[in-house]
């Protein structure tokens, strides 16, 4: 009898921790990565959102989708998580307001992209969208590159 109380409780610890692996540990990698995905495409698009409307109209287009999908990203992950608030602050994830914010920067910045920025304040409209993005979703950036210590 001790014998099967053992492998009964082994069992139940093994499986109890495969739910809490794939029911909570890897939804919040997955959003960490989608975290990670949005700062690389900050970095890797900023030549095109600081200067929109003179990079090549097929590569602001790509640009544009790629910023919308990591928009899209970001909202579903918050109900990939279950229970988010509780969980986020475990893990010291952004908040819900926090995440819904930065991807409506996302959708911006994905528009800003778009336009043609030649006279206006677009250049400068959308680096500041990139930062509040940066802010919220907690990607840190140093303060000498900013777009307020740069003006």
């Amino acid at each position: 009898m001790a014998v099967f109380l053992t492998i009964l409780s082994g069992v139940i610890v093994f499986v109890t921790g495969q739910l809490i692996l794939k029911l909570l540990i890897d939804p919040v990698q997955e959003f960490k990565k989608t975290v990670a995905d949005v700062a690389m495409a900050l970095i890797e698009y900023a030549n095109i959102y600081a200067n929109p409307g003179i990079v090549d109209r097929e590569i602001a287009k790509k640009a544009s989708q790629e910023l919308r999908k990591l928009s899209s990203r970001l909202n579903t992950q918050i109900y990939l998580v279950p229970s988010y608030q509780i969980v986020a602050k475990v893990f010291r994830l952004p908040s819900k307001e926090k995440i819904l914010k930065s991807s409506k920067n996302l959708i911006g910045l994905s528009n800003g992209v778009l336009q043609s920025g030649t006279g206006s304040d677009l250049p400068l409209a959308n680096c500041k969208k990139a930062d509040a993005v940066r802010d919220l979703l907690g990607i840190f950036v140093p303060e000498d590159e900013r777009t307020e210590a740069k003006e």
